[in-house]
């Protein structure tokens, strides 16, 4: 069923330890046959626009959450109360507030009277919110970790990379690849996505994922990871993204995939917090083999579909905390809400917990001490949502499809009554109803997988995130076994 879920009165509070809350655990999409589509690919970009200007409106409610809770004793943090870290704060208040003035005064101004007056006051507006962001700006578009590794033996063989998000100048960037770069012990490099303020960035967000507009950050991020990934002396890209960083990755893998050599990509490793992206794609390895007792064509479609680990990029996480604005807004949205969409990864949702900041929300929460207690929480696996995202692909990879239409790229699919408030399919309401196999088309095979899925889920009750996470495993040096 649909989450359905109210914002938790202000101020957010760590919860007390009486009432921890699990974490949830979503397992990745299990997409061999890319049946699934993205978002972008399937709506026109204005549809997609009024949809994400609802979704906005709806959680406008979760936007203090971004912040909260305020406490904080790390000097990485971003509320920290150091000199640069207010100053940074002070220019976002001003930057806030112009980006609101914008939006309740400029833009209806110009659609009420157009003219070379309006126009000359939108230039003058941008102007000024351009001079505020001048402090917050990196003198260079890439920066580099200034952590001391002295005492570690750092791996040349290893590239690590780091996408900033929302509300991020230069001060609080080198702040993420810093902690980065203490907790896993590695060297990382950070592109820079420049900040406007909350209220511009959220709007360059809407814009990027809605039109697959590549900013100049998503133009570096695909030069930089097109360089590593082809780099013979480089065995391991580990790439971690926050915020708008992750949509400035999800647009930039796009086109890496079109552009490197799939045999690249198995070096290739993806870490996101809070991601703000509304889709995720990672191209099959292989076809799946056609139907045993039909002919064997392309036309045929597959009794079986492929095993979990056939994706070009074999490890990806994504980490989300429960209040946070531009989680809700991003990956838990478009993972559980949005069940035919290509998003494909591993989701943690560390339940109770607000705040979008990377370091003071999520590094520092989650990885920074030795004994973390979101590593050592026992996860909830939301096995339904699991299911029901299974069965969607299934149905548009192999049910009541004409062969025809896989052909032709565009599976028609019966779109049926299902849960409120979530895209589904018809197979997937008849699970949800309680149907027998021989009542699905797609016959014994397709149900059988089914079953084998369930019982993949069963085999992940009572595993840790220390269990299932790949990227605790770089903490302090360490190197996972692959």
């Amino acid at each position: 069923m649909a989450r359905i879920s109210h914002p938790p009165a202000l101020p957010l509070y760590e919860p007390r330890e009486l009432f921890r809350m699990p974490v949830s655990y979503l397992p990745s999409q299990i997409d061999g046959g890319a049946f699934t589509t993205p978002l972008n690919f399937r709506d026109s970009p204005f549809q997609l626009l009024w949809a994400d200007i609802k979704l906005v409106a709806s959680l406008l409610l979760w936007i203090p959450h971004i912040f909260l809770p305020l406490k904080t004793t790390s000097s990485y943090s971003e509320l920290y109360p150091s000199w640069m870290n207010m100053r940074d704060l002070a220019l976002h208040v001003i930057l806030g507030t112009l980006g609101t003035i914008f939006l309740l005064i400029v833009v209806p101004l110009v659609i009420a009277a157009p003219g070379v007056a309006s126009a000359v006051f939108v230039l003058l507006c941008c102007g000024i919110v351009w001079a505020c962001c001048i402090p917050l700006r990196a003198k260079t578009k890439v920066l580099n970790s200034k952590a001391s590794l002295d005492e570690v033996d750092v791996r040349p063989e290893e590239a690590w990379v780091f996408v900033n998000g929302v509300t991020a100048g230069e001060h609080w960037l080198q702040a993420n690849i810093d902690l980065l770069s203490l907790i896993f012990k590695r060297p990382v490099v950070g592109i820079h996505n420049r900040t406007y303020g909350v209220v511009f960035d959220l709007m360059e967000c809407l814009v990027q994922r809605c039109f697959s507009y590549s900013t100049d950050s998503t133009r570096i991020t695909y030069r930089h990871l097109k360089s590593v990934l082809q780099d013979q002396k480089i065995t391991r890209v580990v790439c971690v993204a926050h915020s708008q960083g992750g949509i400035i990755l999800a647009t930039a893998l796009d086109s890496l995939f079109a552009d490197v050599p799939s045999g690249s990509f198995d070096k290739l490793e993806i870490y996101t917090f809070g991601c703000a992206a509304n889709h995720f794609n990672n191209p099959a390895r292989f076809v799946p083999p056609p139907h045993a007792s039909g002919p064997s064509n392309a036309t045929t479609l597959p009794q079986h579909r492929t095993p979990p680990e056939v994706g070009l990029i074999r490890h990806i996480e994504h980490y989300a905390n429960e209040h946070d604005f531009v989680s809700r807004f991003g990956v838990l949205h478009f993972t559980r809400d949005k069940l035919s969409n290509r998003f494909v990864g591993k989701v943690f949702e560390n339940k109770g917990h607000g705040g979008h900041l990377m370091n003071q929300h999520y590094l520092s929460r989650m990885f920074m001490a030795e004994s973390s207690e979101f590593l050592d929480q026992v996860v909830d696996i939301d096995e339904d949502t699991a299911i029901l995202r299974d069965e969607a692909t299934g149905k548009q990879g192999g049910v009541d499809i004409e062969p025809t239409n896989i052909i032709a790229g565009a599976p028609a699919v019966d779109q049926g009554a299902g849960p409120p408030g979530r895209e589904t399919s018809s197979s997937v309401a008849g699970v949800v109803r309680g149907e027998t196999p021989e009542s699905h088309a797609g016959g014994a095979g397709d149900w059988d997988h089914a079953e084998e899925y369930r019982r993949s889920l069963q085999a992940q009750r009572g595993k840790t995130v220390r269990d299932l996470s790949r990227l605790w495993k770089y903490k302090g040096g360490g190197l996972p076994k692959d």
